[in-house]
C-alpha cells in the first residue's frame, strides 16, 4: 500500500492544488463578473439619458426653425406656413402641434404676416404698447399646424389659460424660450394625453439675436408674436429611446422646477418588463429600488428635468458568459481529475514501455535487413559529419569492386564523397553543412563516372534526424540512380524551352482553352485569379459584359472549325481585340481538339483614329464658333448702347415722378407701385448692362476655341476681388444648390499678372461643376486662397463634398469634348479652357479626391513680382 502511495505522490498534490486554484478562480470571475455589469449599465444608461436630451434639443430647435423661417421670409402666407411646418411635423412625430399668435398691438409693424405697416419707432405703436401693458393682452392664434384636429383654432386667446399666461409672460421677460410644466390635454372622445408647451417670443428684426446688448431692449420692447410648440412627452420619450437596444433599463422623467406634486412627467418601462409602473409620486417601483440607478439633470427651455435610469432584474449585459464562474468552477474540477487520471495512466505505461524497447531493436534490425537487400543506397553520418555510421552495401557498384566495405564503423565521410568528381563533392558538403546549420533536409543531382555503368546520374537525398536533448543527432540519407529520369527530363526540358522562348516573347497575352473555356497553357502569369482552385476560367480575364460574347464566338470555333475574332474597350479606356484559333488533331482535322486565343491591345490604333476625327471636329467648331460670335455680337452691341442711354433716361425722368407721386399720391406702373417699379427698373437696367457684358465674355470665349488669341497678359490681377465678384454673379446659383457655401480668404493677397476676364472665367468654371456635383443642398462648397510657404505661388482650392470622380473620368479630365454631363447640356468645354487659360497664365490645375467625400480643384498660380 505505501510503495503505491509513493508512486502516485505527484497525482495527488495535482488532484489538490487543482481543487484550490480552481475555487479561488471561480470567486475571482465573479467578482471581475458584477463589476462589468454595473459598468454596462452605466454605459447603457448614459446612452439613454443622451438620446432624452438629443431628442428635446431638436424638438425646441423646431421653434427657432420656424422663427428663422419668418425672418428670411420678411412676410409669409398660411399656406407657406403649413408646408415648412408640416415638414418639422413629419420628422419630428413627438410634435403634437406648432402655433404662431401675434400681439396685436404689434400687428401693423413689420411682423411676419403683414405686409405693410408702421415701423416699431411710429409713436402710435409705441403708445398701442403702453396701452397694452396697461392691461393683459390678447394673444390670439394666427397661424396653426398639428396632426390632429385638436390643436388650437386661429383665433384663440392664448392668455385665457393661468399656466399659458404665467408661461408667455416668462418668455416675454426672458427673450428666450419657455417651458410648461406637464399639462394634460383633452383629445376628442375625452381622451387625455400629457403635453408640455414651449414658446419662444418673436422680436423685430432688429432684436433678432440673443445678446447681452439686446436682452435689455427685448424687455423694454414687445415681440411682435410668439412661437409655441406643443410636445407629447410619452412619445418623445418614447421615440428617444426606442431606437436603443432594450437592454432592460426602466427610465423615469421628473420636472426638477414644478412643485414636488407636478414634477413627474412619464415612466419609461424596459421593453423586457412592460407592465412595470411607477408611482403616483413618480417613484420607481419598489422592486426596482435595490437595483443599480444613474440619475443626470438636463436643461428643457427655462427648466430643469431629471432622468433617472435603474436597472431591471433581466438587465441584458454584453458579457457572453454571466454565470462564468461556475463554469471556472465546473471546468477546473474537471481538468483536475483529467490531468490526476493522466498521471496515474502514465505512471501505469511507462511500466510498459521497457517492454517496447524491445520490440522497436527487432523492428530496427528488420528495417536493416530490408535496407540492405535493395538497389538505393542508404547511408548515415555523425551529426558533425565526422564518421560514416552506416552504408548501404549497394554502393559497390557505385565505388567499384575494388572499394572496402567491410568494418565501415567509425570510417571517415571521404569513402562516400570520393564517387564523385572535386567540383561535385563540394556542392554534396555544402548541403550538408547547410542542413547542419538549418536543419532542413536538401536534395541534389550529380554524376558520378565510376562503378560498373560507366557515366550515371545520383540523386543523393540527406535528412536530419533529432532525439530529445539534442537539435540534431544525426544525418541519413540515400543514394538513387536517376539516369534514365534524368537523361528524358533534359530532352524534354530544351524541347520545352525552345518553344516557351517563342512563346513568352510574344506581346500579346495567348493561351489555350478547352471546349469548356478552361485555360491549358499560357504564355505569361495571369493578372489575377481565374477561378477557385486547380480551376482556370478563361472568360474570367474579360470584363463581366463580353464574356458572353467571347463564350458564344468561341463555341463557333469549335463547332465551324474556322477563325473567329472581336473587340471590346475595358472600364480603363484601353481597346482590345480577341483572335481565337482552331487547333485540330494531326490524324483527325475536322476534330478541334483546342483552340487558342490571342489577346492583342489596339488602344494607340484607336486613339490614332478619334484623334484625326476629334482634330476634324475642332477645325469645324473653329469655323462655327466664328460665325456664332459675330452673328450674336450683332444685337448684344445694339443692347450694349441702348441701356446706357436708357438708364439716363430714366434717371432724368425720375425726379419728375418723384414730384408727381409726392402731390398725387401714389400711382401704378404696368401693374405695379411706383415705389416697386422705380426699384425694378433700376434693377433691369443694370441687370441688362451687366448681363450683355456677359454675353460678350462668351463670345469672346467661343473665339478662343477658333482661335489662339493670347489677349492681354500684363493685367495685375487682384485675385481678391475677383473671386469675390465671382461669387456675388453666381449668387443665386449659388443658393440654387447650397445652403453651406463659404469663401475664405486672408486679408490681404498677392496680385498675379495675366488677363482679369479669363482667370474669372477659369473660378465660374470651377465653382459651377462643384455646385452641380453637390448631391443636396446640405453639402457644402469652401473656396480659399493661400500663399506657398516660399513666397512665390499662390494657391486657390474650391472644395466641395460632392459625388467626387471616378479614376477612369480622372483620367481624361481636360480633355475637350469629353463631358459627364451630356445629357443635361454639358460640351465637354469648360474644363478644356480652364486649363487652357491656367497653362498660360504659367499656372497648373489640379483635381484631388477628399478622403472622405467630395474633390478638391487647386489653382496654382505665380505671384506677380511688379509691384
Amino acid at each position: 500500500m505505501f510503495d503505491n502511495l509513493r508512486r502516485y505522490t505527484a497525482a495527488y498534490a495535482v488532484a489538490i492544488g487543482g481543487l484550490l486554484m480552481t475555487c479561488l478562480s471561480s470567486w475571482n470571475v465573479r467578482q471581475e463578473l458584477q463589476t462589468s455589469h454595473f459598468k454596462e449599465f452605466q454605459w447603457a444608461a448614459g446612452d439613454r439619458i443622451q438620446a432624452v436630451h438629443s431628442v428635446v434639443d431638436q424638438g425646441l430647435d423646431a421653434l427657432l426653425e420656424i422663427r428663422g423661417l419668418f425672418y428670411a421670409a420678411k412676410g409669409i402666407e398660411e399656406q407657406a406656413f403649413r408646408v415648412f411646418t408640416d415638414s418639422i411635423l413629419k420628422r419630428r412625430p413627438y410634435i403634437h402641434s406648432l402655433l404662431w399668435a401675434p400681439l396685436p398691438n404689434a400687428s401693423q409693424r413689420a411682423l411676419p404676416g403683414a405686409a405693410t405697416g408702421t415701423s416699431p419707432a411710429d409713436p402710435a405703436v409705441a403708445n398701442g404698447r403702453e396701452d397694452a401693458i396697461a392691461g393683459p393682452p390678447r394673444v390670439p392664434v394666427l397661424l396653426a399646424a398639428a396632426r390632429t384636429e385638436s390643436a388650437a383654432a386661429q383665433g384663440v386667446d392664448l392668455n385665457l389659460t393661468v399656466e399659458l399666461a404665467a408661461l408667455l409672460r416668462r418668455a416675454r421677460e426672458s427673450g428666450n424660450i419657455a417651458v410648461s410644466s406637464r399639462i394634460d390635454l383633452v383629445q376628442p372622445g375625452n381622451a387625455t394625453v400629457p403635453v408640455i408647451y414651449a414658446v419662444l417670443p418673436v422680436y423685430s428684426p432688429g432684436h433678432s439675436h440673443s445678446t447681452a446688448a439686446t436682452l435689455g431692449a427685448r424687455r423694454q420692447a414687445d415681440p411682435l408674436g410668439f412661437v409655441v410648440g406643443v410636445y407629447d412627452i410619452e412619445e418623445l420619450v418614447h421615440v428617444a429611446i426606442n431606437l436603443l437596444e432594450p437592454r432592460g433599463v426602466e427610465v423615469l422623467v421628473r420636472d426638477d422646477s414644478a412643485g414636488s406634486d407636478k414634477q413627474f412627467l412619464h415612466f419609461y418601462a424596459s421593453r423586457l418588463e412592460p407592465r412595470a409602473t411607477s408611482t403616483a409620486s413618480g417613484r420607481m417601483p419598489v422592486y426596482d429600488e435595490d437595483q443599480p440607478r444613474m440619475e443626470a439633470r438636463i436643461p428643457v427651455g427655462d427648466r430643469n428635468w431629471s432622468i433617472i435610469c435603474v436597472a431591471t432584474h433581466n438587465f441584458r449585459s454584453a458579457e457572453a458568459f454571466t454565470e462564468a464562474h461556475w463554469t471556472v468552477l465546473v471546468g477546473g474540477f474537471l481538468f483536475t481529475a483529467l490531468l490526476t487520471f493522466y498521471l496515474v495512466r502514465s505512471r501505469r505505461e511507462l511500466e510498459n514501455r521497457i517492454q517496447l524497447t524491445l520490440t522497436i531493436y527487432e523492428r530496427e534490425e528488420l528495417f536493416r535487413q530490408l535496407a540492405e537487400t535493395v538497389d538505393v543506397v542508404f547511408w548515415a553520418i555523425n551529426a558533425e559529419a565526422t564518421r560514416i555510421e552506416y552504408i548501404g552495401p549497394a554502393f559497390r557498384q557505385l565505388a567499384g569492386r575494388e572499394a572496402m566495405l567491410d568494418g565501415l564503423a567509425g570510417a571517415a565521410p571521404s569513402l562516400l564523397l570520393d564517387v564523385f568528381a572535386s567540383d561535385d563533392r563540394h556542392t554534396l558538403l555544402e548541403a550538408i553543412r547547410q542542413l547542419q546549420a538549418e536543419g532542413e533536409r536538401f536534395t541534389v543531382v550529380l554524376p558520378v563516372s565510376r562503378g560498373e555503368r560507366g557515366l550515371r546520374w545520383l540523386r543523393v537525398c540527406g535528412f536530419p534526424v533529432r532525439e530529445a536533448g539534442s537539435p540534431l543527432s544525426r544525418i541519413v540519407g540515400f543514394l538513387e540512380d536517376i539516369t534514365e529520369h534524368k537523361l528524358a527530363e533534359d530532352a524534354l526540358r530544351d524541347s520545352e524551352a525552345k518553344l516557351r522562348t517563342l512563346f513568352n516573347h510574344s506581346p500579346d497575352l495567348i493561351f489555350t482553352v478547352d471546349g469548356e473555356a478552361r485555360i491549358l497553357l499560357t504564355n505569361r502569369p495571369l493578372p489575377y485569379p481565374v477561378g477557385g482552385v486547380g480551376e482556370k476560367r478563361s472568360e474570367l480575364i474579360l470584363p463581366a459584359e463580353v464574356r458572353e460574347g467571347y463564350l458564344e464566338k468561341l463555341r463557333q470555333v469549335f463547332r465551324s472549325g474556322r477563325i473567329e475574332h472581336f473587340q471590346y474597350n475595358s472600364s480603363d479606356a484601353t481597346w482590345w481585340e480577341i483572335r481565337m484559333v482552331p487547333i485540330s488533331s494531326a490524324n483527325v482535322v475536322t476534330t478541334v481538339m483546342a483552340a487558342m486565343v490571342v489577346i492583342t491591345d489596339i488602344t494607340e490604333n484607336r486613339k490614332l483614329q478619334w484623334q484625326a476625327i476629334r482634330s476634324a471636329r475642332l477645325a469645324s467648331l473653329g469655323v462655327l464658333s466664328a460665325g456664332i460670335a459675330h452673328e450674336i455680337n450683332n444685337p448684344n452691341h445694339a443692347i450694349l448702347a441702348n441701356a446706357p442711354l436708357l438708364a439716363r433716361i430714366w434717371q432724368d425722368a425720375l425726379p419728375i415722378l418723384n414730384e408727381y407721386e409726392q402731390e398725387q399720391g401714389s400711382f401704378m406702373l404696368a401693374g405695379l407701385s411706383f415705389e416697386q417699379a422705380r426699384q425694378t427698373i433700376s434693377r433691369g437696367m443694370r441687370d441688362i448692362a451687366e448681363n450683355a457684358k456677359r454675353i460678350q465674355k462668351i463670345v469672346d470665349n467661343l473665339k478662343h476655341l477658333g482661335k489662339q488669341d493670347r489677349g492681354h497678359m500684363n493685367e495685375l490681377a487682384d485675385i481678391g476681388k475677383i473671386l469675390h465678384a465671382v461669387v456675388i454673379l453666381l449668387d443665386t446659383r449659388i443658393h440654387k444648390h447650397t445652403d453651406a457655401f463659404t469663401l475664405d480668404l486672408p486679408t490681404a493677397l498677392p496680385t498675379v499678372k495675366g488677363n482679369v476676364q479669363q482667370l474669372e472665367q477659369v473660378f465660374i468654371n470651377v465653382i459651377v461643376n462643384a455646385l452641380e456635383s453637390l448631391p443636396d443642398r446640405s453639402s457644402s462648397v469652401k473656396v480659399s486662397a493661400r500663399t506657398e510657404q516660399a513666397g512665390n505661388r499662390l494657391i486657390v482650392q474650391v472644395e466641395d463634398q460632392g459625388k467626387g470622380i471616378a479614376e477612369e473620368v480622372m483620367a481624361q479630365i481636360g480633355e475637350p469634348f469629353f463631358t459627364t454631363k451630356a445629357d443635361s447640356g454639358g460640351t465637354g468645354l469648360g474644363l478644356s479652357i480652364s486649363l487652357s487659360i491656367v497653362e498660360k497664365h504659367g499656372g497648373v490645375l489640379r483635381f484631388e479626391a477628399n478622403h472622405h467625400l467630395g474633390t478638391t480643384v487647386s489653382i496654382d498660380l505665380p505671384i506677380s513680382t511688379e509691384e
